[in-house]
């Protein structure tokens, strides 16, 4: 026997819905590559990424299933990559800037994708792929300075894309299972696998990932995602930000500690995310030079490797800032588990 609740379809568009009905006036704050800044609202990502959707459709004949590649930093735009791909009914294909020319190939010819959208910034990387991947139909360029040249063809620029009239504009009816996002590995064993993200996969993930246990997002936030977009979909912070009602603050290519810094400083950053290598920057940074000021950040979410466990114990007790260590794989979307001591602990001696 089923029960008689409503089937509601768990989907990625369903979750800017959502944040856009209930949280039209947070904040999506951006560095862009050339440093100056970007505001807006969630209400602003919502009508972009169904213009965005719209002309996928009906400017650039995408379909179902499409793969639609993404070659860029974390800002704005990309976010509105997230939503607006899956919200025309095809895959999000987020490509990996840090790897090889060799594997960025085998990775677009492989999932066969049909448009790629990329930072003016990253353009000379791929005029060395370009040759080898003639699946790709269109480039569309995000953040180019006025008269850039490239030799990539069929170029489009992002905003020219989005002059269009889709207020009215619904999202393709995808089913929960439909894939919305692809990700592959690293290639350590091989060639690059891909892992293709469902809606379904996708919600749960980020509902898992707003939970007291898990990350423990909420209104009150403000979180930095350090962790790249083109990296296993920014450990899903694009979504969960949306759901919890975060605001939401990106970098781009401003990775250096200071940079990140005066990024935590100004914007009053709660929580943020990133690898060991970062926290092990910004904490030398802030120990040569500390901040005028106590930092709003509470903790820091780490993974991809181990965080040496002396330097958690430091930023903790010279700066009062918590490390949470979370493990996972793309494989798992990614997220696998996160380490929060529980009550039974706190009479635990902190030596290691």
């Amino acid at each position: 026997m089923k029960g008689l609740m409503m089937d509601f379809p768990l989907t990625t568009h369903a979750i800017l819905e959502y944040g856009n009905r209930v949280f039209p006036h947070k904040e999506i704050v951006t560095k862009l590559p050339n440093g100056s800044w970007h505001r807006y609202h969630f209400s602003d990502l919502f009508h972009r990424a169904k213009k965005l959707s719209y002309a996928l459709v009906n400017k650039l004949g995408v379909h179902p299933g499409d793969r639609v590649a993404t070659f860029a930093w974390n800002h704005y735009q990309h976010v509105e990559l997230y939503y607006g791909i899956p919200g025309a009914g095809a895959i999000c294909h987020t490509l990996n800037v840090r790897l090889s020319v060799e594997q960025i190939i085998f990775i677009v010819n492989h999932a066969e994708a049909k448009i790629i959208f990329i930072d003016a910034t990253l353009v000379p990387l791929f005029e060395k792929v370009a040759p080898y991947t003639t699946g790709v139909k269109n480039y569309v360029l995000l953040n180019s300075p006025d008269n850039f040249t490239t030799s990539l063809p069929d170029i489009i620029l992002y905003e020219d894309l989005l002059n269009v009239d889709a207020d009215d504009y619904q999202w393709f009816p995808s089913e929960e299972n439909d894939a919305c996002g692809l990700c592959y590995t690293s290639g350590t064993t091989g060639n690059p696998k891909g892992a293709l993200y469902s809606h379904r996969s996708t919600y749960l993930h980020a509902l898992a990932l707003l939970m007291p246990n898990a990350l423990n997002l909420s209104v009150i936030d403000r979180v930095l995602l350090i962790v790249p977009q083109f990296h296993v979909m920014a450990w899903g912070f694009p979504y969960v930000c949306i759901l919890a009602g975060s605001d939401m603050i990106l970098p781009s290519v401003h990775l250096q500690p200071d940079a990140i810094i005066q990024i935590l400083v100004q914007e009053k950053i709660t929580v943020a995310n990133g690898v060991p290598t970062i926290w092990m920057g910004v904490y030398d940074a802030m120990k040569k030079n500390p901040p005028k000021e106590k930092l709003a950040l509470r903790e820091y979410g780490v993974g991809g490797s181990a965080l040496p466990p002396s330097l958690i114990e430091a930023f903790e007790k010279d700066f009062g800032i918590k490390g949470v260590h979370a493990w996972g794989m793309t494989e798992t979307s990614p997220l696998g588990t996160v380490s929060r001591l529980q009550n039974i602990h706190e009479s635990l001696s902190d030596d290691w």
